[in-house]
């Protein structure tokens, strides 16, 4: 398992020192293929081919033949990974000095890196090698590397420390190509420590870094980020930090003037969602009440049941009474049905979405292609397709290729389904067996089936036939499945964990959407999922409430059961109409609400940062970054269930669990 401490524990003490001494300048650093300093300068001529170089390489003894193979692999990582991981593996690790090992360990990170395999820069990284290395180089990459990897699992806090520690070994040239990384870092780190960094700095270069993100910490209206903007432009005349400003500061002054003091709200308030709308209605009075016990302007509210007749038409209604803004509709048919003359009339946030294309925030500089924008149409739900591709970009991470998807026979189980895949092959995954379940479906069958152990077992009562003895057997499930991913409520994810260990498969990590967590601990229930991993909202995290989810809690009992997500679904609503144009203006500006941390994609959808959990114990905890392939029974006390040999009768499989 690799934790923040972990990979700390043996830089910080040493490296700290230097960086005092270097003010903790900002650290944005160089691409990890630019030309390097550090033991091993590249002496290669650039007139002989790779083939001619490694051939006189070959003529070498080790350690020579090593460290000249590395300067020539230096130059090719970038032109050719694949046939530099072939070669860096015929390299005798242990055999080889300190010096060049810790070069080995930093090259098989950038091959890592370049593979999508995170975890393993972690694992070479924290050789010891590498730890006690002194050489600049070394040092420089070993921090940007794992700053790297550090923020794409979304542990930004111990990104921030990496770039830290890597400052004192990079020139300010070698930082530049890099900003866009450091900023996003910097974008996700909780306001305290930014400005407890700030407060300790005495570097000015890293003190703009900082106090430019401190202006685009959630919780400031708009006019106040634009006055503080303002500002620091004056502050910081020179600094490189220029690039992510606003372009446009005029027309975002307008539109902070243009608070809407009229909102029509559309949603479906009697009938069939009545329930549903109901409860995104009182999250949305709940933040209302928030607001006006903080002072805060308040919009009159206007509510629209939209049970009945022509969307277009309530919400011309609307508009003639006076609304500048429309939250709803809430059902997805209807928000397809609204017409641009509504949108081009005045803002609507949908509480759903036009299609199913995932909400992916936009990497830094880089434009999205506008699928689905409407202009003056924001998106705004809780999609469970988001939450499959969160589930597909965590398992890559985690280092996962082969998987096994099972999902429900419904629509939403399709859904699932069909957009994990179709982004499970865009990351280079494959999708080696799924299987659907109904209420009727024996769930260790249907495991069986797709782990293959059915087939295991007829081979065994063959064997059994044609020698005509009982052969002592015990059955095997297929070995190319490395995750499942499976979409259940509690009580079916319930009944698939243990069904796959059932069937051998009890170290096979699984992922989950939020469905399979209730929203309330209960040990004794949700062991049985113990080693599923999930992304929850902060609404669902236990220990984690507001003291808005509070009240909502105390004035609605029945916001603590399955209509919950949905009071939370209107409280962020509220809490976005006034950050709309905000959001979407100043990418990189985030809500933390409840649920998720939420910023506004170019094309007007609201993307969601959820929290990776993992059961353990029947409680859900934070997931850490382990290494592909972890027994399941290192994270859990449950699930290590073996099928008893010369078996099909679960019943055994119940005493024999209920025994440990």
């Amino acid at each position: 398992m690799m934790t923040h401490i972990t990979a700390l524990r043996n830089t910080l003490p040493k490296k700290l020192p230097a960086i005092a001494m270097a003010a903790l300048i900002p650290v944005f650093i160089t691409a990890c293929s630019s030309q390097p300093k550090g033991t091993l300068p590249l002496a290669v001529s650039s007139i002989k081919s790779i083939d001619q170089q490694l051939a006189e390489a070959e003529k070498l003894s080790y350690p020579e033949r090593a460290s000249l193979t590395l300067e020539i692999t230096r130059e090719l990582i970038n032109k050719d990974p694949a046939r530099t991981q072939k070669i860096l593996k015929q390299m005798p690790y242990e055999q080889l000095p300190k010096r060049i090992q810790a070069e080995l360990a930093v090259q098989q990170a950038q091959i890592a890196q370049i593979n999508h395999q995170d975890w393993a820069i972690f694992e070479w990284l924290d050789r010891e090698a590498v730890i006690i290395s002194n050489d600049t180089y070394i040092n420089a990459q070993t921090h940007i590397l794992k700053a790297l990897a550090y923020s794409r699992f979304g542990e930004y806090q111990a990104s921030l420390d990496e770039w830290l520690l890597a400052g004192p070994y990079l020139t300010e040239a070698e930082r530049e190509p890099h900003y866009d990384s450091f900023w996003q870092t910097l974008l996700h780190v909780p306001a305290e420590r930014l400005n407890n960094l700030y407060k300790q700095e005495k570097s000015q270069k890293l003190k703009g870094w900082l106090a430019l993100a401190l202006i685009y910490q959630s919780g400031r209206s708009l006019d106040q980020q634009l006055t503080g903007l303002e500002q620091w432009k004056r502050d910081w005349a020179s600094h490189p930090a220029h690039q992510y400003l606003p372009r446009d500061f005029e027309a975002l002054k307008s539109s902070s003037a243009e608070r809407p003091d009229k909102i029509a709200v559309l949603l479906p308030l009697s009938g069939r969602l009545g329930k549903v709308g109901e409860a995104v209605r009182d999250g949305m009075l709940a933040s209302h009440y928030e607001a006006m016990n903080k002072n805060e302007p308040l919009p009159e509210l206007q509510f629209y049941n939209t049970q009945s007749g022509n969307i277009n038409d309530l919400a011309s209604k609307a508009i003639d009474e006076g609304a500048q803004l429309i939250i709803g509709p809430l059902n997805k048919s209807r928000v397809k049905e609204l017409n641009t003359d509504i949108t081009n009339r005045i803002p609507v946030l949908a509480l759903n979405y036009l299609d199913d294309t995932p909400n992916q925030p936009s990497p830094a500089g880089t434009p999205i292609p506008p699928s689905s924008h409407r202009t003056g149409l924001y998106q705004f739900g809780l999609s469970a397709e988001d939450e499959a591709i969160m589930a597909a970009e965590r398992a890559q991470l985690d280092g996962h290729r082969t998987a096994i998807i099972i999902t429900p026979n419904t629509e939403w189980g399709k859904k699932i389904n069909t957009t994990f895949k179709a982004k499970w092959l865009e990351l280079g995954g494959e999708i080696v067996g799924s299987g659907e379940f109904d209420a009727k479906t024996q769930f260790s069958s249907l495991a069986g089936w797709l782990l293959h152990t059915d087939q295991s077992e007829a081979r065994h009562r063959q064997l059994n036939r044609l020698l005509g003895e009982q052969l002592g057997f015990q059955a095997r499930r297929r070995q190319d499945v490395d995750m499942v991913l499976i979409g259940a409520n509690p009580q079916e994810a319930r009944q698939l964990k243990p069904a796959l260990a059932y069937q051998y498969a009890g170290n096979v990590p699984v992922y989950a959407t939020s469905s399979a967590f209730s929203g309330t601990t209960n040990t004794n229930q949700d062991q049985d999922m113990d080693g599923i991993r999930a992304p929850i909202m902060p609404w669902l995290i236990p220990g984690t409430s507001s003291q808005l989810e509070q009240q909502i809690n105390t004035l609605w009992k029945q916001s603590r059961g399955q209509l919950g997500t949905l009071y939370a679904l209107g409280a962020d609503a509220y809490k976005l109409y006034p950050r709309l144009q905000q959001l979407s203006s100043l990418q990189g500006s985030q809500l933390q609400g409840l649920t998720g941390s939420l910023s506004i994609t170019p094309n007007g959808k609201v993307h969601r940062e959820l929290s990776w959990q993992i059961f353990r114990n029947g409680r859900l905890t934070p997931l850490p970054i382990v290494k592909p392939k972890i027994a399941e029974s290192q994270l859990s006390g449950k699930n290590r269930a073996i099928k008893p040999a010369l078996t099909n009768n679960p019943a055994l499989y119940a005493l024999d669990a209920q025994s440990q």
